[in-house]
C-alpha cells in the first residue's frame, strides 16, 4: 500500500531568504579567522625585524668580548683628557651601517658604547680607583625604520649590553690593591 502526500504545489527546498541568513552568519563566523592571518603577518614580519637586531647587537658584544680587557680599556681612557685620571666618559664607537644587514623596507644601523662599570668616571681620589676601572660596560643599539608599504616610517631601537671583567682579576695579579678584610 503506497501513501502518496502532496500538498499542491509546493516544492521543498531552500528560500532565498535562508540562503542569505547562512551566508551571513558563516561570514561573521569566518570574518575573524580572516582577519587573524593579516594581524599574524604583521606580527611576524616584525617580530624577524627584532630578532635581526638582536642578532647584530649580540655579534658585535661576542666581537668586542673576544678582545683582550686591556684593549677595550685603552678605548675609553685615549678619549678622556687625562687617560690616567680622566674624567672618563661613555666613548661612543663610530656608526655601523651595512647594505647586508637590511631587507626589503628594513634599514639597520649599530652604535656601540663603551663606559667603566659601575662609575663611567671612577673617582680618583678613592683608594680604589684601579678596581673601579676593572669592569667595563658593553652596550650595542640596533636603530632599525620599518618601511611598510603604505604607512609610514617607524623607527624602532633594540639595546643590549653586558659587562665585561678584566680577565686577571681573581688570577691573583690583583694583589698590589689594599684590602680592609676584618677592619672594624
Amino acid at each position: 500500500m503506497k501513501i502518496n502526500f502532496k500538498s499542491g504545489n509546493a516544492v521543498k527546498g531552500l528560500t532565498l531568504v535562508e540562503i542569505l541568513v547562512a551566508l551571513s552568519v558563516a561570514s561573521l563566523v569566518m570574518l575573524p579567522i580572516i582577519l587573524l592571518f593579516g594581524v599574524s603577518e604583521k606580527v611576524t614580519y616584525k617580530s624577524i625585524n627584532e630578532v635581526v637586531a638582536c642578532n647584530l647587537a649580540l655579534q658585535k658584544i661576542e666581537e668586542l668580548k673576544s678582545r683582550k680587557f686591556s684593549d677595550l680599556r685603552k678605548i675609553i681612557e685615549v678619549d678622556a683628557p687625562d687617560p690616567v685620571e680622566g674624567p672618563f666618559k661613555e666613548v661612543i664607537l663610530p656608526l655601523e651601517l651595512n647594505g647586508v644587514w637590511n631587507s626589503p623596507g628594513v634599514e639597520y644601523a649599530r652604535e656601540t658604547r663603551l663606559s667603566f662599570y659601575p662609575f663611567i668616571d671612577p673617582d680618583p681620589t678613592r683608594p680604589d680607583f684601579e678596581l673601579q676601572k676593572r669592569r667595563i660596560r658593553i652596550r650595542v643599539l640596533v636603530r632599525f625604520i620599518e618601511a611598510a608599504s603604505g604607512q609610514k616610517k617607524n623607527e624602532k631601537t633594540f639595546e643590549l649590553a653586558t659587562i665585561l671583567g678584566d680577565e686577571t682579576l681573581g688570577a691573583g695579579l690583583n694583589a698590589s690593591f689594599p684590602m680592609n678584610i676584618g677592619t672594624p
